[in-house]
């Protein structure tokens, strides 16, 4: 949700403060997806190490269509016993994910099409989405609606999987997700929107690994039903050139699981082609209703208990995390001998710390970037 801060924005443009980047967004004008963008990020927390590379390639086609490939590659390190054995060990995994979205803009809107697939040595994933974007009110509204589906498997390394298709040796997932939004233009300067989802998940929704002692791997329940509604609000000040926003979400689903994020982010232009970006965000969630805490209480589950779990993202969660990103257009090196064929391009780079009150620990995020269109 990037907003535009170079120059005071037209009212088709205020249309992407709080759409970019979204499955519904809109681009402002042709030309835009002739890109090509590498991007990656560092996270690491007590025990984890991820590097994650991205490379995304966007082309214009005639008659307002446009393709988008992606292709990204986690290689997480971690010290874990969900790694399969009994003692606490260090593994690497590999996650390989492509993606293909195409896109067609009419003068009424939009509609797209994306396919992505997922493969790590124990699990896949195939998912769709489809979305459609109407403007309305001579441009100063959208209506947005998207709707897909996702199809996953697991099958453990070292054991014989308790789930439905056992069988096989292959466990199963399948999500639906829906989602609507609706957004305002109330002037040249501020844009509001509101959005909501849903999603039911069915399937076998454990960790292949992880266990609760003296009952063995966790016993989760097999089905989901969760929902959020978002709010947002952008407002631009052209004489300073600075921009406001604000989102807050509100989750909840059937495992009695509610959750409150609240961002705040603020964007200034420090120089023609020089842009920062301060961000704050903060959530909290309540705990599942089968959540106990083993770690303290051994027994507090029973030897009766059919659903268990030492998942920590089902506990009470607190979490926040401040972030500083700068974004650079290279114009200046036009003509710089070596450097100058990436004066046509933008670098990005940012820093976020996660502060979160889970056994994961506190952890640092650094993300580089670099887009050029062609």
């Amino acid at each position: 949700m990037r907003l535009q801060l170079r120059r005071a924005p037209r009212r088709r443009d205020l249309v992407l403060v709080l759409l970019a980047g979204a499955a519904t967004a809109v681009p402002a004008r042709a030309g835009e997806h002739d890109h090509v963008t590498v991007r990656g990020a560092y996270y690491r927390e007590a025990s984890t190490r991820v590097v994650q590379p991205v490379v995304e390639v966007g082309k214009d086609l005639p008659y307002g269509f446009d393709l988008t490939a992606t292709y990204l590659l986690d290689a997480i390190t971690s010290a874990s016993v969900a790694a399969g054995t009994t003692a606490d060990s260090i593994f690497t995994e590999l996650r390989n994910e492509v993606g293909l979205r195409a896109g067609w803009t009419p003068r009424w809107g939009r509609l797209t099409l994306a396919y992505r697939y997922s493969a790590e040595s124990d699990y896949w994933s195939h998912g769709v989405a489809a979305s459609a974007l109407w403007r309305l009110w001579g441009d100063t509204a959208t209506v947005g609606v998207a709707a897909g589906a996702s199809f996953d498997g697991a099958w453990p390394r070292t054991r014989t999987p308790n789930c439905p298709t056992a069988m096989q040796l292959i466990c199963r997932m399948r999500s639906y997700f829906g989602g609507a939004n609706y957004t305002q233009i109330w002037s040249e300067t501020f844009i509001t929107q509101l959005a909501a989802e849903i999603g039911y998940i069915d399937g076998f929704q454990a960790s292949l690994y992880r266990a609760v002692p003296n009952l063995g791997y966790e016993v989760v329940p097999s089905t989901r039903l969760r929902g959020a509604v978002t709010p947002r609000a952008a407002y631009y000040v052209p004489r300073t050139q600075t921009g406001f926003q604000l989102q807050y979400r509100y989750y909840r689903d059937d495992w009695s699981i509610g959750a409150h994020m609240v961002e705040g982010r603020v964007y200034q232009t420090v120089a023609r082609d020089f842009e920062i970006r301060a961000s704050y965000r903060y959530y909290a969630q309540t705990p599942a209703d089968f959540w106990c805490d083993w770690m303290a209480r051994p027994d507090c589950y029973g030897p009766s208990a059919t659903v268990y779990t030492a998942d920590p993202k089902l506990q009470h969660v607190s979490t926040s995390m401040p972030e500083l990103k700068v974004t650079w257009d290279a114009v200046r090196w036009r003509g710089v001998p070596i450097f100058g064929w990436v004066a046509e391009g933008t670098f990005e780079a940012s820093y976020a710390r996660l502060f979160q009150n889970t056994s994961f620990g506190d952890a640092h995020l650094l993300q580089l970037g670099y887009t050029l269109p062609y």
